[in-house]
């Protein structure tokens, strides 16, 4: 079960980690239980038409990313990722029957994933434009007598 503090991050505030939090936690067992079903299924299959290793590798993240002990990769601490939390939910709607009776809750959380994902995606670029504005200092442009450039520069230094 997730909480708006493993959500929360510099550019995720409260309000958008609780909507994650409220579609989140009551679609999760749902999505582990068509997981499991798909994946008996196919293991019974004498050629499955699913990847039983990817669906297993959802499967596993999924579980990880609601204890909060996935990590995006091996030197950072556990946590929750809208990011993957969204590309394995698509994942498990595209094994979904169309009948299934929590499919309309798993689509709402892919939009509120959505959502946040794009969000974040354009604070964090945001954050580091300004970054990169205030790092690089403004630079005097070299110019000849008439207040033009010295056509004889060339982009080296040289003449």
């Amino acid at each position: 079960m997730i909480t708006t503090d493993s959500v929360r991050t510099r550019f995720i505030d409260e309000d958008l980690a609780q909507r994650v939090a409220d579609h989140w936690n009551p679609v999760y067992p749902a999505m582990r239980r068509i997981l499991d079903t798909v994946i008996k299924a196919q293991r019974t299959r004498e050629t499955p038409s699913r990847d039983i290793a990817q669906l297993e590798l959802v499967r596993r993240e999924l579980g990880q990313l609601d204890r909060m002990t996935f990590k995006a990769c091996t030197r950072s601490d556990g946590a929750f990722s809208v990011h993957h939390a969204l590309s394995h939910v698509h994942e498990v709607l595209n094994v979904t029957s169309l009948g299934d009776r929590d499919k309309g809750a798993i689509y709402r959380l892919a939009g509120a994933l959505a959502d946040v994902d794009a969000h974040v995606t354009e604070a964090a670029r945001a954050h580091w434009s300004a970054q990169c504005a205030a790092a690089v200092p403004a630079q005097r442009v070299d110019r000849g007598p008439g207040g033009s450039a010295d056509s004889g520069q060339t982009e080296r230094g040289g003449r």
